[in-house]
């Protein structure tokens, strides 16, 4: 049986091992269960070791698969981002280049203008009153010839020509 002993106020307390404080398991144990471990993994060590090749073929795989899908996402979605960021820069380059052939164009006009030339419409217009004025010409030749045959004017026969060396003869006037 425990003896009991007095404490520091007079109180009597039982003297038995604290459960918590002892190891559950001494040193002898554990190194017997470690060998017994060591024991069963050298048997059934290679059908272990294959079922662990198998899971880690597995997770390796699913893995693989995860990070392939992560890439081709994060891929696809900066292709996104590129080609939006490319179509901006499209659309203002090709703005930028109209405006500058507008001002190009506004430029060449003004200065065709100061030298004189004819702007295209111009030349379309004066292209038209052409056109019209040689269809008038056209019509007013085809209508001359049936009034000139209507009223064909007398001519007087032409002269001969003078030679000219001779001089007419002279007929004397009244001397006789």
């Amino acid at each position: 049986m425990a003896a009991k002993k007095k404490g520091k106020l007079g109180g009597t307390r039982t003297h038995q091992a604290k459960p918590d404080a002892s190891p559950p398991y001494s040193a002898n144990q554990i190194w017997s269960a470690g060998l017994g471990a060591m024991s069963r993994a050298q048997s059934g060590g290679t059908k272990f070791f294959e079922e662990l090749v198998r899971e880690g073929a597995k997770l390796q795989g699913s893995a693989m698969d995860t990070a392939q899908k992560v890439v081709m996402q994060a891929f696809q979605g900066a292709q996104k981002s590129v080609n939006r960021h490319v179509g901006g820069v499209k659309g203002q380059a090709t703005e930028t280049w109209d405006n500058l052939e507008k001002i190009f164009q506004t430029r060449v006009q003004r200065a065709l203008h100061q030298l004189g030339m004819p702007t295209a419409e111009e030349i379309t217009a004066l292209t038209r009153k052409v056109d019209e004025l040689t269809h008038s010409v056209d019509r007013l030749g085809r209508s001359r010839p049936a009034a000139m045959k209507r009223a064909a004017p007398t001519r007087k026969p032409a002269r001969k020509p003078r030679r000219s060396g001779a001089r007419p003869s002279a007929s004397p006037k009244g001397k006789s």
